[in-house]
Formats: C-alpha cells, structure tokens, sequence
C-alpha cells in the first residue's frame, strides 16, 4: 500500500520541517488541494516539500484544470518532476467550487463544458511530458508544437491523476490515468451541497467499474486511490459514527460501512484498509491534514502504517 496526506495549511517557514515529519512518519505522498484561498499554492507547496525530503514524493489533489492553461501546467510539472527526481505525481481535476470562480472573477461553466475541458487539457498535458509533438485544436485550446518545442520533457515518469466520482471523469481516468482518484461523493451545481452517492461498498464498486469499462485491457496497470474523510481513533466506533452522521445528514450505520471511512483501533483499522484492498483492490489511501472543523490524521495513520509495515 502507498499512504498519503493532504494538505493546505501554508506553516510558512515550519512547511519544511512539516514535510520532513510526514516522511519520517512513513507515509509516501505528501499532496496539497488547488483552491482560490488562504492556503498553500500547489506547486510551490510541492516544491518546497521536494526540497525538504528525500523519499517524500508530493503531488497536486487535485488541480483545477481552469485556472492554468495546460501548458503552464505541463511546464510547471515537468520542472517539478525534473528538479524532485521523478517524486512529483501531477493530479488533475475538472474544478467545482463556483464561489471560487466569482471571486476571482472567472465563468464558471456546466459541468459537462468543465470536464470537455480538462479531457482536452489532458491531450495536451500528456504528449508534452512525454516529449512527443502535440496537434490539439479543440473548442477549447489549440495547441500546435514539435517534440520538445515548448516544454522540457523532464526525463523522468509523471504518474497522472485523475480523481472525481463522476462519470465522464471517471472514464477519463480509466482511459488515460496512472491513478484513478475515488472520492465517493458528488457536488451538487454550485459546491454548495454534498451528495454521498457513491459511499457505501455497493457505491464504490459501481465507480471502479466504471474506471474498469473504460480502461479495458489497461486496468491491471492503474492504481486506485481513495480518500478518506475521516480517520477516528476510538474504542467505541459507533458512538463516533453517531457523532460524524449528524452534520452530514447521514445515518451511523453508512458511516460505519464506509470504505472512505476508517473508524476504531489502529490494529482494526489496519485490518479494514487490509481488507478493503483485498475488496476493492485499493492500494492507495490518502488522508487529511488538519482542515477547518477537523484534527489532522497524520499521528492516527502513523500508527496504522507502522502496523502494515
């Protein structure tokens, strides 16, 4: 299994010795979310963690495809792959928070335009690393260069995610990604509403298989990660389920379930991400960093990746 944790808080200068924690606590990617706000800016964050660290890979969880034109994008990650060693992993994402696009100004699109979008971004993104030429002249960008010619393929792999739970996203990843990103839930229009759709056990193997349709014969060859949002070191995982369902208008027992849920011991729940491997053949979990209305998972998952180990 690979572990991961998310985050955004900035922790200005401590950010280095921050990262050097999240090694030396055995996790092996260090990823930072892409949102217009008080937080930490996505590759400057994972270059500064690059920086610190040694085995430390961090990456972007995920990008807002529309707020940087793929070929910044592409120049930015190839530099960031190139200068860590091959430890950047560039995740990708269509955007969805409308409050951000009216703050800054920016058209906030349907959904369906937004991942039109990305999924020609990635046309261009891809052959870009790869040092190959691009010809791409979509509704939404033209781009038109030989091998090499506007990007320094940077030598190395880029492991490419694409992460989301919906449909189209989902294929995309299947047909495209090195890791397919679950998050088990959906936004309604304007972010301002969240739909847990796909949650529960039955949910996430209906969107694997979506990421199996649309790989076909490549499937084998993606890795699957999901996030959990939240991590609870308890005795009493019901009382904890009861406490988390409240706010999100849940019922304890789908918390309880939850494959993007982690509730009990560390030595349970060592055994639930055993055998949630073995069910849903996920080998890549990721957690979070302190966030607003929530502690940091770090020190909990600590305790459950020793036990792995």
């Amino acid at each position: 299994m690979r572990f991961g944790l998310h985050t955004a808080l900035p922790r200005g200068t401590e950010f280095a010795e921050f990262a050097l924690t999240v090694e030396n606590s055995g996790f092996d990617v260090l990823t930072i979310p892409d949102h217009l706000a008080a937080s930490l800016a996505p590759f400057s964050g994972a270059a500064a963690a690059c920086a610190a660290t040694s085995r430390l890979h961090t990456g972007t969880l995920v990008l807002n495809n529309d707020l940087r034109h793929p070929v910044d994008t592409a120049r930015e990650t190839s530099s960031l792959a190139a200068l860590s060693g091959g430890r950047f992993e560039l995740g990708l994402g269509a955007g969805h928070m409308k409050s951000e696009y009216d703050a800054a100004g920016l058209k906030f699109d349907p959904g369906a335009t937004r991942v039109d979008r990305l999924i020609e971004s990635v046309d261009v993104i891809r052959p870009l690393l790869a040092g190959e030429p691009v010809d791409v002249d979509g509704a939404h960008y033209c781009v038109r260069a030989a091998a090499g010619e506007l990007v320094a393929p940077p030598g190395v792999d880029v492991p490419l995610l694409i992460g989301g739970n919906g449909t189209r996203v989902l294929q995309l990843a299947g047909r495209v990604a090195d890791i397919a990103g679950l998050a088990g839930f959906s936004h309604n229009h304007d972010a301002t509403e969240v739909k847990l759709t796909h949650f529960d056990a039955t949910g996430l193997l209906d969107r694997i298989s979506v990421v199996r349709n649309a790989a076909g014969d490549r499937f084998d060859a993606i890795e699957l990660n999901a996030l959990l949002q939240f991590v609870v070191h308890t005795e009493d995982p019901s009382a904890a389920a009861a406490e988390l369902a409240g706010p999100l208008g849940a019922s304890a027992d789908l918390l309880l379930e939850s494959p993007f849920v982690l509730l009990g011991s560390y030595e349970r729940m060592a055994e639930e991400l055993a055998g949630r491997q073995r069910k849903f053949g996920i080998s890549y979990w990721t957690v979070f960093d302190a966030w607003p209305g929530r502690e940091s998972a770090l020190a909990h998952l600590a305790e459950v990746i020793k036990l792995l180990r």
